[in-house]
């Protein structure tokens, strides 16, 4: 980025001193908007000027405004067309950015629509015929939309990918491809992420135009806002050890994440007769019931929200002062997004994640992702097996010579062609199993009647006893070892 537009950035102070029309001003006075955050001073401009921009900056900083505020002074309210296509990985995040741009945009007389999965087809039909100037998208559900004839693309100026890191790790990668692929050449693509895998340098190189990279580091750090603790547990005792930690924390409102549905499930059998003040939410459930308890829970009638991941994208919640990690994520990323979303903008928070034995390996990898080390506040860690991790963490994880064992093969029988699933169908069915996580999985090919998996480790008895009566895609397969 040049050096002039960054001092630009810096003299702005109050979003009064954009270049915006009095509509939007207006919308931005009744939010409460009075001066921009660091990712909206450097990022408004920078779009208002028509660059490509690839911006890494942390949940809760901001960035929705700083890509919408600009967004809705740019589109031509008199051409009735989608002129703006908004990628977002959850249905929940979907929603959330169509309602901040529609309050942003309040007054500029522009039309939104929001589409995602679980929401009939026949609905969003008819709002994407009425051609409204933005669409907000799941990238599964605008596929469904393209193929269907639903929406023509051929106006859109601009496309924004956000939580970029989150949808690649979902298994979005062929369908964002697709989407690029969709859209006019000529237009502004805007790529938001909180971490910069590698497939995001691809996606810029093969889709973007001289994009400018911006990096925002917040003024206080993720580890100066966030109190971040772990407790080592032993797996029998951990729902009991997990309740005197709540009951000694107090928490105004928190969130508690789970790996897996089944999880959730279970612990809010327990605690919603423990504490009557608990609800819970995942992919599982019918749309309309998650998102009346994500609303409530928004309002303050719930204290306690227990969670997949599906809520750690797109729920912004004023005030939740403890994230609980019932488990240890699978992926380090999913860490990041989770404990973010308490500490946000300008309060202050606390992570706390229960590891069980089996999962110490998995948290050492997971702090060396992160470059420091997570303090203990009780329980009792094996020495040996601290040290044995060591050796295996990170990148090093990765390599075959690092395998503690030789790969195993799984086979997950079809009776009839399942070749129209996909490999990211596998893998999330894999990925959901505990104690397993992406280094212990290698290639998957999809046959005809046979899908094989690389699992390494010996760590294929989990995946066969987890999956073997679990359902992919809404069917049953005979799992074994291959």
């Amino acid at each position: 980025m040049n050096i002039t537009k960054e001092n630009d950035a810096k003299n702005i102070e109050k979003f009064k001193d954009f270049p915006l029309n009095n509509e939007i001003k207006r919308g931005l006075s009744e939010l409460g908007f009075k001066k921009p955050l660091e990712v909206q001073a450097k990022v408004i401009p920078m779009i208002l000027a028509g660059k490509d921009l690839i911006v890494k900056s942390q949940t809760g900083s901001g960035k929705t405004a700083a890509f919408a505020i600009p967004l809705c002074q740019k589109i031509d309210v008199e051409l009735m067309s989608p002129q703006v296509l908004v990628l977002t990985p959850t249905r929940e995040l979907t929603v959330q950015v169509k309602e901040d741009m529609a309050n942003i945009g309040k007054y500029t007389g522009l039309t939104f629509c929001a589409v995602y999965g679980n929401q009939p087809m026949d609905v969003q039909r008819k709002e994407l015929k009425q051609k409204p100037h933005v669409i907000v998208a799941t990238p599964g559900r605008m596929m469904d939309h393209l193929k269907n004839k639903n929406v023509k693309l051929q106006d859109i100026k601009y496309l924004v990918i956000d939580e970029a890191d989150e949808m690649l790790i979902m298994g979005f990668k062929e369908q964002i491809e697709t989407i690029l692929k969709k859209v006019p050449k000529e237009r502004v693509t805007l790529l938001f992420s909180a971490t910069m895998p590698d497939e995001i340098n691809h996606l810029s190189r093969e889709y973007m135009n001289n994009p400018e990279n911006i990096e925002i580091e917040s003024e206080v750090s993720t580890i100066d806002k966030i109190e971040q603790i772990y407790y080592a547990v032993d797996g029998l005792k951990k729902v009991d050890f997990m309740k005197k930690v709540i009951e000694k924390e107090n928490p105004r409102k928190a969130i508690m994440f789970c790996n897996t549905q089944e999880q959730v499930d279970n612990l809010f059998e327990i605690f919603k007769k423990w504490d009557r003040s608990t609800c819970a939410v995942h992919g599982g459930m019918d749309q309309k019931i998650r998102t009346e308890k994500l609303n409530a829970f928004k309002k303050g009638e719930y204290r306690m929200l227990i969670a997949t991941d599906v809520a750690a994208r797109g729920l912004h919640v004023q005030g939740v002062t403890h994230i609980i990690n019932y488990g240890v994520p699978f992926e380090p990323e999913s860490y990041i997004h989770r404990i973010g979303r308490t500490g946000r903008v300008d309060e202050r928070g606390i992570a706390i994640t229960m590891v069980i034995p089996s999962e110490m390996e998995r948290f050492k990898a997971l702090e060396i992702f992160l470059g420091y080390e997570i303090p203990c506040k009780g329980g009792h860690v094996d020495k040996r097996q601290k040290s044995e991790s060591k050796n295996r963490n990170g990148k090093e994880r990765f390599k075959p010579t690092n395998r503690k064992g030789q790969k195993a093969l799984v086979q997950f029988m079809a009776g009839r062609d399942n070749s129209a699933l996909k490999t990211s169908d596998f893998l999330t069915a894999v990925r959901n199993v505990e104690g397993i996580y992406n280094a212990d999985i290698g290639k998957v090919d999809i046959r005809e009647n046979i899908t094989t998996v690389e699992i390494f480790d010996g760590k294929e008895g989990l995946v066969i006893n987890a999956l073997k009566t679990k359902k992919i895609k809404g069917k049953v397969y005979r799992v074994k070892k291959g």
